[in-house]
């Protein structure tokens, strides 16, 4: 395939502008998404193609993708915290564990955020005492 062709130039183009249109449709999915199993599903769903992989407007697109999804894992986990913090002294076992389970989802590009889960619930528990 020869760079300076016209076809494949074009061609390339509409690639881009395909790509970018699918991770513009998954961040308006990420932003719906109300479990860490489902932002985390979308947040791995789409993957850049070689042909495109040189393009500036390909990677932006899937970089701003991938912020987002971790934007709205953080605001998923900070409200998972602020009900613990807001629940019952005898209920908070049951959700700690539940939000272990969920946070156990988090894999593949948001798999950092599991550490940084557990040390904001570790310090709202110091904060926040029974």
């Amino acid at each position: 395939m020869a760079i300076h062709d016209p076809a494949d130039k074009a061609r390339i183009r509409m690639e881009v502008r395909r790509f970018v249109a699918r991770c513009e449709t998954q961040v308006s999915l990420i932003e719906r998404a109300d479990s860490m199993r489902e932002l985390s599903r979308l947040a791995t769903l789409i993957a850049l193609p070689y042909l495109i992989t040189t393009e500036y407007a390909a990677q932006d697109a899937l970089r701003m993708m991938q912020v987002r999804a971790e934007e709205r894992a953080r605001e998923l986990i900070a409200d998972d915290i602020q009900n613990f913090v807001r629940g019952d002294e005898h209920l908070r076992g049951k959700l700690k564990r539940s939000m272990f389970d969920a946070w156990t989802n988090l894999t593949g590009p948001l798999s950092h955020l599991r550490p940084w889960a557990q040390s904001k619930l570790a310090a709202a528990e110091l904060q926040n005492p029974l």
